[in-house]
């Protein structure tokens, strides 16, 4: 019997469970889905309870699989930003859905906040460039306006991963990396910031203590063992937010690498020893998991999550590979049909969050192979605009490794490599990035390794995509659409917050 960690992976779509050994083999996947809700404009919801249920069932699935060949002597989680789940002392969540990293509910409290604050100062100091209300401090603060009954018995405010250490071990704590997606994180200082939480009216004791990534919070329950099938007493660590357990797991645990996330929402990050700012295209910045680092990427959230609509839309959501085939069998430019993929909203740089997406130049022509490779090529510009500062950062990167659930497909990374310019690699453990970011801090966590140089050693490349430079000219075309298109989804969508203003006053 083999040692092994045990990471949790919550993403936007689900909890992903993996054993991951010694060798940084993962040895040992399971996955359990929970759905998000959608009761309002600009509100995004999950059940808590439904994290833990997908936390349970992936670890029965997976030690049930597994049938006693390896011994769990750690647990670690990532867990996706932005999360807010106020508790009460008992660690019980005051609300049965809470707003998730997508949830835009803050932006009343943040315009509030600007009013009297510069922003461009609020985001040189926590680095935070997703659209301000998306920020943890933000949804505190609509809590304590929407809901003053809730905020008097909140004891914390606790983020996904953190919700589930408790619910683990009993302790309620945090991690720097999931604390700087706070909005109220100095990266100079790596210290929560009282003049932001004083000016938005939020208890100092609302935001959990920090420790390491890899320090042990504490160790498993009796009734958490009960429920999730570990031994009883299995130590567990801080882990960290998912985009910083990517990074590591995608190889980045020094200065200089860059990757590409490609799963519900898309982006490009590096890991380099200050962070990547930008007032005007808004980079976000995370405390890397790992000390002395931090991580910096550009999004775009039209992504996977744009894709799967499409799939669903055109009853091919159990047929995605047939249809991304059909997909590359459609020429550059996808015969004039363009699509600006940002169904769920922009990032700041995108038009903010208020903007949607659109396919232009439709014909009867056009087939279901047209409208995927319009919406591949379209999170293509996109991403490859993101990328184009990024990479500026970190000009010696070779080549940029993809991770997550959309670098599965070749055509995926290969319009990326044509408009990025850089190879680009999808390791064996592609779909594994966050997990195996979390299993890394479990085991230097409880000593099991003294370094990374496991990870980097296991690490080997499934793909490989060249750049084709030679179809730079017929690119050309499909990008003016775009730009020309994006441009025009941007007007909307300040017409549109200009009429409703209008409206409302």
């Amino acid at each position: 019997m083999s040692d092994v960690a045990l990471a949790f992976d919550l993403g936007t779509g689900g909890c992903k469970a993996a054993l991951v050994d010694l060798t940084a083999q993962v040895v040992g996947t399971a996955f359990a889905s929970y759905p998000t809700t959608y009761p309002a404009p600009g509100r995004h919801e999950q059940r808590p309870t439904d994290w833990w249920a997908a936390v349970v069932g992936s670890s029965r699935e997976l030690l049930a699989a597994d049938a006693g060949r390896h011994r769990v002597v750690a647990v670690g989680l990532s867990g996706h930003s932005l999360a807010m789940v106020p508790v009460d002392a008992d660690g019980t969540a005051l609300l049965e859905s809470v707003p998730i990293w997508s949830d835009t509910r803050g932006e009343d409290a943040a315009a509030a906040y600007f009013a009297d604050t510069d922003e461009t100062d609020w985001y040189t100091r926590t680095g935070n460039g997703f659209p301000s209300g998306m920020y943890t401090v933000f949804k505190a603060a609509w809590l304590r306006s929407a809901h003053p009954d809730i905020a008097a018995r909140t004891a914390r405010i606790l983020g996904s991963k953190d919700w589930i250490n408790a619910r683990l071990t009993g302790v309620q704590c945090t991690d720097p990396s999931y604390a700087s997606g706070s909005g109220a994180y100095d990266l100079g200082t790596r210290r929560m910031l009282p003049d932001v939480l004083d000016a938005l009216g939020l208890p100092a004791d609302w935001w959990p203590p920090m420790v390491a990534s890899t320090e042990i919070v504490g160790r498993l329950t009796a009734a958490a063992a009960a429920d999730t099938g570990l031994p009883a007493g299995t130590p567990v660590v801080a882990g960290g937010v998912d985009n910083s357990c990517m990074a590591l797991g995608a190889g980045l645990d020094q200065a200089g690498g860059a990757y590409l996330s490609l799963g519900s929402s898309n982006w490009v990050t590096v890991a380099a020893l200050d962070p990547v700012l930008d007032p005007v295209g808004r980079p976000f910045v995370f405390d890397h998991v790992l000390p002395g680092l931090y991580i910096s990427g550009l999004s775009t959230f039209g992504g996977g999550s744009s894709l799967s609509w499409l799939a669903a839309l055109l009853g091919r959501a159990d047929d995605l590979d047939a249809l991304l085939d059909s997909a590359a069998a459609v020429p550059v430019g996808a015969d004039g049909l363009t699509c600006v993929p940002t169904l769920a909203g922009g990032t700041v740089a995108e038009g903010g969050v208020g903007v949607r997406g659109a396919y232009l130049g439709l014909d009867l022509g056009h087939t279901h192979g047209h409208l995927a490779r319009a919406l591949i090529e379209g999170i293509g510009f996109s991403l490859a605009d993101a990328a184009r500062p990024m990479l500026a950062a970190v000009p010696a990167a070779p080549e940029i490794t993809a991770t997550g659930g959309g670098a599965r497909g070749r055509l995926m990374l290969q319009v990326l490599a044509d408009l990025i310019g850089r190879p680009i690699s999808r390791p064996d453990a592609a779909q594994h990035g966050a997990a195996l970011g979390a299993a890394t801090l479990a085991l230097l966590g409880t000593g099991a390794w003294t370094d990374t140089a496991p990870l980097g050693a296991a690490r080997r490349a499934a793909l490989r995509v060249e750049p084709r430079p030679e179809l730079a000219a017929a690119y050309a075309l499909p990008r003016a659409r775009f730009d020309a298109a994006r441009a025009a989804t941007r007007a909307h969508a300040a017409a549109a917050a200009t009429d409703q203003h209008r409206t409302t006053t």
